[in-house]
């Protein structure tokens, strides 16, 4: 009986240093949460003001409320306000495409390659043109390279090395064949 009540004390006083490594783990991890939204958020601000080309809505960030996660812009008046439900889809595109590239930014040190999947979806030409110019213009600051996939032929003005065009003639079902294009840099 001894014996197993030493056991049972040893494993008490291990269930408790596990409490406290539990404790201090998941306070860490919530510093750690917290530390990551700001840096996020601080290139949000810059990100939002190179790529959105209006002035109602001055800045976007990633408010967190009790472990939910809601992307926000902050309006002329200073108010924030929710993207989704709100936003048009043109501001909603804008939005997303600041917070990849915040996230891109903040979490790879070095990054190399930044790869944007149809990123002029639902802007409207002033939008597409502020977007081109900001990633002929600030990304290479940021990123070393940066592929567009897109059918946006507007976009192609944003290519400050080589452009490639994508062919492939469907009704034979060709092999897809890449064409360099001579970019207006």
């Amino acid at each position: 009986l001894r014996v197993l009540e030493k056991k049972i004390g040893t494993l008490e006083a291990n269930v408790e240093k596990l409490n406290y490594f539990n404790n201090a783990l998941q306070a860490a991890q919530s510093e750690l949460r917290t530390n990551l939204i700001e840096t996020i958020n601080q290139a949000m601000e810059s990100i939002w003001q190179q790529i959105y080309p209006y002035r109602d809505f001055v800045s976007a960030k990633m408010h967190v409320d009790e472990g939910s996660y809601e992307l926000q812009v902050k309006t002329r008046a200073g108010n924030w306000v929710r993207v989704e439900g709100i936003l048009s889809g043109g501001e909603r595109s804008a939005a997303a495409i600041c917070i990849r590239i915040a996230f891109s930014l903040v979490l790879t040190q070095n990054l190399s390659w930044l790869i944007l999947d149809e990123p002029t979806h639902n802007l409207d030409s002033n939008a597409v043109r502020t977007l081109s110019e900001m990633m002929q213009s600030k990304l290479p600051e940021m990123v070393g390279q940066v592929f567009v996939i897109t059918h946006d032929n507007d976009l192609k003005k944003a290519a400050s090395a080589n452009l490639y065009v994508l062919e492939r003639d469907k009704d034979s079902d060709s092999v897809t064949k890449p064409v360099l294009v001579p970019t207006q840099a």
